[in-house]
């Protein structure tokens, strides 16, 4: 009987296109297709912030603060001495995103928010109607849940931040937002603005870190304005 012989060579093309096939064919049933998608898409920072109050197991509260990184920047709960507040304040958030989680802050059946949310819209560039429209989605949907609503006008930035032109666009926004007021009475306007700025119109250097982000003196401003309304608020 006749031997057939290969050599190394010869037996790698032969089997190559089946080993190909075979490592295809297991990397495809190993791998399940979240694995292999997994790059394509990274959690946002609202996404980890969103899903830290998921794990949160307070089931409800008799104030949450709402907003962006201002809202978020301060230990609420641990400035008013309310233990029973929450922060559900997100850095980067807009007034669409704040109206979008909306459901999450009626699952905790607040008796009253705090809101500021604004200043990203502008930095974003998003058109003012369209800013105004989620305003007046948020205040109809909270006065709708019965719960006591305190809208803040959005606080201006420093002589020295780079962007200071953003404080004609807050000024502007912030007139708009005043009719936003007027047509919702069951809202109650906060405004921090001449606590905080200057004769000049822009935020007190000493009351920011950055130029638009609060130090601790400029919290305290805030905690203590709003103290009355905590207190009342606040179910100890």
């Amino acid at each position: 009987m006749r031997r057939h012989m290969f050599s190394p060579k010869k037996l790698r093309s032969r089997f190559a296109p089946a080993l190909a096939a075979a490592v295809a064919a297991i990397a495809f049933i190993v791998l399940p297709s979240h694995a292999q998608s997994a790059s394509d898409h990274k959690p946002s920072y609202s996404d980890y912030r969103r899903g830290l109050f998921a794990l949160s197991k307070v089931q409800s509260a008799a104030i949450v603060m709402l907003g962006d990184s201002l809202t978020e920047g301060a230990p609420w709960h641990e400035l008013t001495g309310c233990s029973d507040l929450v922060n559900r304040g997100i850095g980067g958030d807009t007034t669409q995103r704040v109206l979008d989680r909306l459901d999450e802050v009626a699952k905790l059946k607040p008796r009253a928010v705090f809101l500021m949310i604004g200043v990203n819209d502008i930095t974003r560039g998003v058109a003012p109607a369209a800013t105004l429209g989620n305003l007046r989605a948020i205040l109809d949907r909270l006065e709708a849940l019965k719960t006591r609503t305190f809208l803040a006008y959005v606080l201006p930035v420093t002589a020295s931040y780079p962007k200071k032109d953003f404080n004609d666009q807050i000024t502007a926004l912030n007139g708009k937002i005043a009719g936003v007021l007027a047509e919702h009475p069951a809202t109650a306007a906060i405004d921090l603005r001449p606590l905080l700025r200057g004769a000049d119109g822009y935020l007190r250097e000493e009351l920011s870190f950055d130029g638009l982000h609060l130090s601790p003196k400029g919290y305290a401003v805030w905690r203590d304005a709003i103290a009355p309304e905590v207190a009342e608020f606040c179910a100890r």
